[in-house]
């Protein structure tokens, strides 16, 4: 036993111990291993040379080892060759992890025809041969690899296999007979690969079965494919509703092995030790998980655990799992649709003269429509999946139409943020150019504005469909948090929801700044106080509503408050797209301006042009300033309001 020690050299002494039937160096310094190591040492049965920092290792090294029935080596990362271990007959556990591998020979189960258990994780070994010869081959570990293929001959007759591990390749083929001749196989795991399709034949007796990471494999697996299942893991939680799978049902666990270990914390020959404790012995012993599932096999209705778990964020059934929730979004779609609808026909259609603050109020509505369409394109989904959406849930997340709808959402939702801060200031401005230079600042800059919010808004929606952010994480296809959803898009969040927190803090200063001056009475005329009041109510409605989405997000990132599944989803289908709602309607029932513009787009149709439309003009300038001297008065003047030619400004 000469582990732990800080050996720096193979000890050329050990060919004198004729006898030696163990040896241990691991746990050293040792960076080489000679030509014909253990020619002295034909009894030998075991050799562990892992945890070293291993360079080199003779290609006759470990010849002619009659006894020898376990070899744990890993770390050689110069080894670009399998070893030839011709003589070395009897070898049972072979461990060689850790190395720089590409190709196994052809003939290694011809040298190895005892092998039960081969380790060859984290090496680079493309392709696979046939291991038909190794008829007693019981463990099978090429996890960490650069596997493509697994053939139709690549495990063919191998009556004894039990586990196979080929997590972390990138294995986009699998033979349809590649699994029909295992007919021991209990274990099978193909995390993290490329796989589109899994085919069933020879799986019936698996008990655990490992599928997460693999993106496109979205086939549904009846209960009927895996009737001795225990452990399944799959890439998504739909995928599990056909095994009575629900979110509080089952708990997480990991019934594969002890714990559920990251690759860079995976030993591969603790792993195996684990897994076959007897190996110094010559016994092999079931490990746990057999023993357990030895016990559960007289159960007439053994359970199965199926995990990622659906959930509320993963619906079996329906995507809009309560009536209320139905009902809402779908009054959403209607008053957004149709109200904002009117209020573009209002603002742009009207012959009355449209001033900067107006057409940003109509530039609002557009976005907040784009709101009602992306709900509508939500509650389709409904209504096409109703009873049935596991079935088309994961093609639903991945698919063009999931990130075409979560673009509209991010569009619309900071398209109408940031333009309602182009309201707040120019709001502001106006009124201080008017004061300052007698009027107010033109259509055109603030078109060209406008503009740049759009463009802004389009970038922060473009974001996520390049890995900032995600719109797949749940069909709802926002890029907000969801319950167990993954870290590396809180960042996107965060930053989404600091930046509108940002608009709204402007928002709010511009305006407190602006009605305290006119309450001052430092100005003596304001022409649109009508629209000012507008913009007030809705920096008022639209910071209230943006609270809850906040505050949802601030608590995931932070786990401030245990918050349930079904109120944050809730929230992000009925409070985020209200304001969709509540900001035409504002305009519709409170605005003079709206009723302005329908009546002269009534005479409009009634006169079919037979009036000037400098008549309209004038006549619609008089309206606005009847109605905005009635709903509006400040302390300090007459509540006198000019007309647009009186300030300057023409349209």
């Amino acid at each position: 036993d000469l582990n732990y020690n800080e050996l720096l050299e193979f000890p050329g002494a050990i060919r004198t111990l004729g006898r030696l039937l163990e040896l241990g160096f691991h746990n050293n310094n040792i960076k080489a291993i000679p030509e014909n190591a253990f020619v002295g040492n034909p009894l030998l049965q075991t050799i562990h040379f892992y945890d070293n920092p291993i360079q080199f290792v003779g290609q006759s090294a470990f010849q002619y080892l009659p006894k020898l029935h376990t070899l744990s080596l890993n770390g050689a990362t110069d080894i670009r060759e399998f070893p030839d271990l011709k003589g070395t007959t009897s070898l049972e556990v072979l461990t060689l992890t850790r190395a720089g591998i590409h190709l196994l020979p052809r003939g290694m189960c011809q040298q190895l025809p005892s092998l039960r258990v081969l380790e060859l994780s984290h090496n680079q070994i493309e392709d696979l041969p046939s291991f038909h010869r190794c008829q007693r081959l019981e463990e099978l570990g090429l996890q960490h690899n650069r596997i493509h293929e697994i053939r139709a001959d690549t495990f063919v007759q191998l009556a004894a296999l039990r586990s196979i591990d080929l997590s972390w390749n990138y294995i986009q083929f699998i033979h349809p007979e590649a699994f029909v001749t295992l007919h021991s196989l209990t274990k099978l795991d193909l995390t993290d690969n490329q796989l589109i399709t899994l085919p069933l034949d020879g799986l019936g007796g698996l008990t655990h079965l490992k599928l997460q990471g693999n993106a496109a494999l979205s086939q549904p697996f009846a209960k009927d494919s895996f009737p001795k299942m225990r452990v399944l893991e799959v890439p998504y939680a739909y995928q599990c509703c056909a095994y009575g799978s629900c979110s509080n049902f089952f708990k997480k666990s990991n019934q594969w092995g002890a714990e559920d270990l990251s690759p860079e914390e995976e030993d591969p020959h603790k792993r195996t030790m684990e897994l076959f404790p007897g190996h110094a012995d010559n016994h092999y012993d079931l490990d746990a998980d057999d023993l357990q599932l030895d016990l559960e096999e007289s159960k007439l209705h053994p359970t199965i655990q199926c995990t990622p778990n659906p959930g509320p964020f993963k619906p079996c059934d329906h995507l809009f799992e309560s009536w209320i929730i139905r009902l809402g979004v779908w009054v959403i779609i209607l008053v957004s649709v149709l109200c904002n609808g009117l209020v573009i026909l209002a603002v742009f259609a009207s012959p009355s003269y449209l001033s900067p603050v107006k057409f940003i109020i109509g530039s609002i509505a557009g976005a907040n429509m784009l709101t009602g369409i992306y709900c509508s394109m939500l509650a389709l989904v409904d209504a096409l999946t109703y009873g049935q959406f596991a079935k088309y849930g994961a093609r639903w997340e991945t698919g063009a139409g999931c990130r075409v709808t979560g673009f509209l959402s991010v569009f619309a939702s900071e398209a109408a943020i940031f333009l309602l801060t182009l309201a707040a200031v120019q709001c502001s401005i106006s009124v201080s150019c008017v004061r300052g230079y007698g009027k107010s600042p033109s259509l055109g800059r603030v078109k060209a504005v406008a503009f740049c919010c759009l463009l802004l808004s389009s970038v922060a929606a473009t974001l996520p469909l390049f890995s900032i952010g995600e719109y797949g994480a749940s069909p709802l296809c926002l890029p907000y948090p969801i319950p167990d959803g993954k870290p590396a898009t809180l960042g996107f969040t965060v930053a989404l929801v600091m930046t509108n927190m940002l608009c709204f803090l402007t928002i709010t200063g511009t305006y407190i700044r602006l009605y305290c001056n006119l309450l001052k009475g430092e100005f003596s005329a304001v022409w649109d106080c009508a629209m000012v009041k507008h913009v007030a109510w809705l920096i008022f409605t639209n910071c209230l509503l943006y609270c809850p989405v906040a505050f949802l997000t601030f608590s995931s990132t932070l786990n401030l408050f245990l918050i349930t599944p079904e109120a944050i989803k809730s929230v992000l289908l009925v409070v985020l797209p209200l304001p969709a709602c509540l900001n035409p309607l504002l305009y519709l029932l409170f605005n003079p301006h709206f009723r302005d513009d329908l009546r002269l787009l009534r005479q409009k149709g009634q006169d079919k042009g037979s009036y000037p439309q400098s008549c309209g003009v004038d006549d619609m300038e008089k309206s606005s300033y009847d109605s905005t001297q009635a709903l509006v008065s400040f302390s300090d003047i007459d509540h006198i309001f000019e007309t647009p030619d009186s300030l300057g400004v023409h349209p």
